[in-house]
């Protein structure tokens, strides 16, 4: 077994790489304590906080991950007979201040978001192309457990808003899908979604704002109190940036 524990990442290993990067090939990995931390360089010198792709199997635990355009991806595009079935749990993890992606799934990839925080996607110094927290999408599945979904901004800005909103547009033209969601919401309110075909499954969530989208919840709302318990706890047992 693989495992990364107590690191601290703050620029990819070489420009324009990753700050994680882990493999199918490189077997069951443990991910644990820690802190990739991006909000320190240029968009330009990144790609992904973190990715987890050609078959990758990884439990993620108490990381924090911030200040990436693309914060963290599932599944490469490139290899979907790899990725195909291949997991990865999120526990006890802070997603914040970036563009897109907290993760972004694809290509068959399950992933478990337990108990975790996705905070302020669609953050203008970070935004690239069009913003939104965690996606399904191409036969990918997000099951999201108790897990806290937080914008603190309402309104990006108008040129970001059209920037975003033309990209999904486009998005959604390219995948030959005519579901209004798919391309008029904004994403300032994609929380959790899934589209061409991805699924996602949401129980005991909270959002902190009516307007975000949480597709999929069934059954009772996590309680403010909760939620706010559990964003403390998760500020003190993750790596602080």
């Amino acid at each position: 077994m693989r495992v990364l524990e107590n690191q601290r990442v703050t620029a990819p290993a070489v420009p324009g790489g990753d700050g994680i990067m882990v493999r199918g090939d490189d077997g069951e990995t443990v991910v644990r304590r820690c802190l990739v931390d991006f909000s320190g360089i240029s968009l330009g010198d990144m790609d992904e906080a973190a990715s987890f792709v050609q078959g990758a199997h990884a439990r993620v635990v108490q990381c924090r991950f911030t200040g990436a355009g693309k914060l963290v991806l599932c599944g490469s595009g490139d290899t979907p007979e790899l990725d195909a079935g291949a997991h990865v749990t999120f526990e006890e993890c802070i997603f914040s201040g970036f563009g897109r992606r907290a993760p972004e799934a694809q290509d068959g990839m399950r992933i478990t978001l337990h108990r975790c925080l996705i905070k302020d996607w669609g953050t203008p110094e970070r935004f690239t192309v069009r913003s939104f927290g965690a996606w399904a999408h191409h036969g990918a599945m997000i099951t999201a457990s108790q897990c806290v979904f937080w914008q603190s901004r309402a309104w990006p800005g108008l040129r970001q808003a059209l920037t975003d909103l033309g990209n999904w547009i486009g998005w959604s033209f390219n995948q030959r899908s005519l579901r209004p969601l798919d391309y008029l919401l904004p994403g300032q309110c994609r929380a959790l979604t899934a589209s061409q075909g991805g699924r996602v499954l949401a129980t005991c969530c909270y959002k902190n704002r009516w307007w975000l989208r949480v597709a999929g919840h069934v059954g009772p709302r996590m309680s403010k109190k909760d939620a706010l318990d559990l964003v403390t706890y998760l500020e003190s047992v993750c790596p602080r940036a």
